[in-house]
């Protein structure tokens, strides 16, 4: 890799720990579009699962400060969405080889653009009674097993999906939202992580460390920088207000699904 690629990843990695901490996407949703347009001649599977790595990667740090936090969420539910979650990426990765490069895309594209339009729709609900939470239990599982299958068809990460998903349950502070979110991603990234590690790609990138589908020399680089402004990224999530915070998330899908639909057209 040159030095401008390795520059433009750090940048990456900066931008990931900031939409992860305030938001609670993951990152995913970004680096898809950067390693498309950055190495157009890797596999839609390797920028995939490279993505969903790093995903893991900045979740982890995010963890660390919420730790900090002391911000309290439904570990039971968490454990159980985020079972729906390693099923769904698992299926959705699978199910990538064997659907074109295109279709996955539009997928993409598709599926922020809904997204950003729902998170401009909805309003916060106040938290709800326990037989909500029981509702919410099974809902939310649901929500991650589509989420996952989602994230593993097209690398966006999942916390884009699910953030934005979860944020709709009743039983689920706005607060609560990237908390719930970075730890869905770590475990259902994790339990994903094994797939694609064990497959053999095709295709190799030069002067890089790679295993199967996951290319660590990005993965590296991004969380590496990622973790160098994660203090700041929690400072700032401390200044915005959650509507606020909803409504920037809302336009960056939107912004980041009208680059990829217009990089479509330019690539062809």
């Amino acid at each position: 890799m040159t030095l401008g690629l390795i520059i433009i990843l750090i940048c990456c990695g900066i931008l990931t720990n900031l939409m992860s901490a305030l938001f609670g996407i993951g990152g995913g949703v970004l680096m898809v579009p950067a390693l498309h347009t950055l190495f157009p001649e890797l596999p839609i599977q390797m920028i995939s699962a490279t993505s969903l790595t790093i995903v893991v990667g900045t979740a982890i740090i995010n963890l660390i400060s919420f730790y900090k936090q002391k911000i309290l969420i439904n570990i039971k539910s968490m454990l159980f969405w985020s079972l729906g979650m390693i099923v769904g990426v698992q299926l959705g990765f699978e199910s990538s080889f064997y659907v074109a490069d295109i279709l996955i895309i539009s997928v993409f594209i598709v599926t922020l653009t809904v997204l950003a339009i729902r998170t401009f729709l909805h309003k916060s609900a106040k938290s709800s009674t326990d037989n909500g939470q029981s509702h919410d239990y099974w809902r939310g599982f649901f929500f991650c097993t589509f989420g996952g299958s989602v994230a593993g068809l097209t690398g966006i990460g999942g916390g884009s999906i699910m953030a934005p998903l979860i944020g709709q349950l009743p039983s689920v502070q706005t607060k609560q939202i990237a908390t719930y979110s970075n730890y869905m991603m770590l475990i259902g990234g994790l339990g994903s992580l094994y797939g694609y590690l064990t497959k053999t790609p095709q295709f190799y990138l030069l002067n890089s460390w790679q295993i199967g589908y996951v290319n660590f020399s990005i993965v590296a680089i991004v969380v590496g920088s990622s973790f160098v402004t994660s203090f700041f990224s929690m400072k700032l999530k401390g200044m915005l207000k959650p509507e606020l915070t909803k409504k920037l998330l809302g336009i960056i899908l939107l912004v980041i699904a009208i680059y990829m639909l217009l990089l479509q057209f330019i690539q062809h």
